[in-house]
């Protein structure tokens, strides 16, 4: 029987190659063309009984700032209503996707992530070949913040991701979440964090003034907004 392995391993699922984290060593493995978003021989490189902390490329996700409503409190109502928001924001069939959400209501503002429930099936298919099971499953824009959140962010300001051709953008007001765009943009559009920041100042979702922290490069942002750069994580 092989041991527990005891050190923590991480996998970050990008667009183009995958990332594994074992024993302080990081292997990069390439994708195949329109494969999913992992090699095939990644269960080969996943050491065996271990617990495998996910990331996962925004590229794969689709995110929705939402706040309950009054009437919505039980758990089947509230996938019902969530499934609902998705499917009118994204025009995502829920019936391929699996929503990620917190098991009690709340009255704060919150962000809520789908992923592919193939792409989860498959990643537990393969953890499952080395006896390994999902410690965490988190997005990369989620990632990003919970690193930096205790940095003393700004009670209004915004977050700005920019990896693999897309921009994902969280805004916040007094410190609660107030909307999260994703989306592509085309190369060397340097005006698309001002141009998606105006839009939700103007939509009242952004404050007038705030900081726009970013990570790897300094935005254009709206006037009254103070860019800051932030260090990416590896």
């Amino acid at each position: 029987m092989s041991r527990f392995w005891a050190e923590p391993v991480r996998l970050h699922l990008r667009v183009e190659a995958c990332e594994l984290a074992v024993g302080g060593q990081t292997q990069r493995l390439a994708l195949a063309s329109g494969a999913q978003p992992w090699p095939a021989a990644l269960a080969e490189q996943l050491p065996q009984r271990a617990k495998v902390s996910v990331c996962v490329a925004d590229h794969w996700l689709r995110y929705l700032v939402v706040r309950w409503p009054a009437a919505v409190r039980a758990r089947r109502e509230r996938e019902a209503w969530l499934a609902h928001q998705f499917k009118t924001v994204h025009g995502i069939d829920m019936a391929a996707w699996t929503i990620a959400m917190d098991t009690a209501p709340v009255d704060d503002a919150r962000i809520v992530c789908a992923a592919p429930t193939a792409l989860i099936d498959g990643l537990n298919g393969q953890l499952a070949a080395r006896k390994a099971r999902l410690a965490s499953f988190t997005g990369a824009f989620i990632a990003q913040f919970n690193r930096l959140h205790r940095h003393c962010l700004a009670a209004d300001g915004a977050l700005l991701c920019a990896a693999d051709g897309r921009l994902t953008l969280g805004v916040w007001r007094a410190g609660q979440w107030t909307a999260l765009r994703s989306q592509m943009v085309a190369a060397g559009d340097a005006e698309a964090p001002r141009r998606m920041l105006t839009q939700l100042c103007a939509t009242g979702e952004a404050a007038p003034v705030g900081v726009l922290y970013a990570l790897g490069s300094a935005p254009t942002a709206p006037d009254g907004w103070q860019p800051m750069v932030l260090e990416t994580a590896a």
